[in-house]
């Protein structure tokens, strides 16, 4: 008999799902929290919110919703940090949401690190940094190098995402010759797992053109596809489960989510004020 399991499923970024939206084609968090207990924000990502902007996030959403929030592209090593000291923005990072924090409400900061963080000396004692500069706050990799998961490297990884409680970002995305990680359905923090589904639209994820990113991520899951994605979450041996559909580069994300939920039967208590039930 495994643990009880709760089975979240949210969407990422918030005014990208017009099927949602109450008004206009641009939906809010208002619209989300209406159908869903949580959101992944990617704004993050090029620039730290204000305060403010914090709690008008709060305030737009039920006490129980839960956001994963994205690592800066310095925190990720997208970009070399100013001065070459990352230490500064992973305390105005956690400044800056310590209003989730303090409310429960921060699921976790992903890191979704870049395709060329591969397995290095270097890079592992990054890792051990990342636990230091944020103790105490949920963190979440998604590795886009598959050399953690080779046959050499995979145990070591899982071993030292469990010793450094990191929550393991289980990614379904298509399987290209590079560029490209294997679903691996492991889980290295038993409080949390996330499944991020970026799609399998192979030749997107393989684009170069300027609009790489509606490419890579425009892709409908059938029905059998959503069935096989949802063994794999309810299988995942963790009290938590976030199911985060990020496969909307043609807005078929927010309509997968609700048919992944309604496949499982999984029911939502506490959701905002639903505008679309209203008629």
């Amino acid at each position: 008999m495994g643990m009880m399991r709760r089975i979240d499923v949210g969407l990422t970024s918030v005014a990208d799902h017009p099927t949602l939206a109450s008004q206009g084609k641009a939906s809010t968090l208002a619209d989300l929290a209406g159908h869903l207990p949580v959101v992944e924000l990617d704004t993050t990502f090029y620039a730290l919110p204000t305060a403010d902007a914090v709690r008008r996030w709060q305030q737009a959403v039920p006490a129980s919703f839960q956001f994963i929030v994205k690592a800066t592209q310095f925190m990720t090593r997208h970009k070399e940090a100013p001065d070459h000291e990352p230490v500064a923005e992973f305390t105005a990072w956690r400044r800056a949401l310590a209003p989730l924090i303090e409310a429960d409400q921060l699921a976790a900061a992903l890191f979704q690190l870049p395709p060329y963080f591969g397995v290095t000396a270097e890079n592992v004692r990054y890792l051990h940094l990342i636990r230091r500069l944020l103790p105490g706050v949920p963190v979440a990799l998604e590795f886009r190098n598959d050399g953690w998961y080779s046959p050499d490297y995979r145990g070591s990884t899982l071993a030292l995402m469990r010793e450094l409680t990191f929550s393991h970002v289980v990614v379904d995305e298509p399987q290209t010759a590079s560029g490209s990680v294997p679903l691996v359905a492991e889980v290295t923090d038993p409080a949390l797992a996330i499944m991020r589904l970026h799609g399998r639209n192979t030749a997107g994820w393989l684009e170069r053109d300027p609009q790489w990113r509606s490419c890579r991520t425009n892709y409908r899951y059938s029905d059998a596809e959503l069935q096989a994605l949802g063994q794999v979450a309810t299988t995942l041996d963790a009290r938590r489960v976030i199911v985060i559909f990020n496969n909307n580069g043609g807005h078929d994300a927010a309509a997968n989510a609700l048919a992944f939920i309604a496949q499982l039967g999984l029911q939502f208590d506490d959701l905002g004020p639903s505008q679309l039930s209203l008629f």
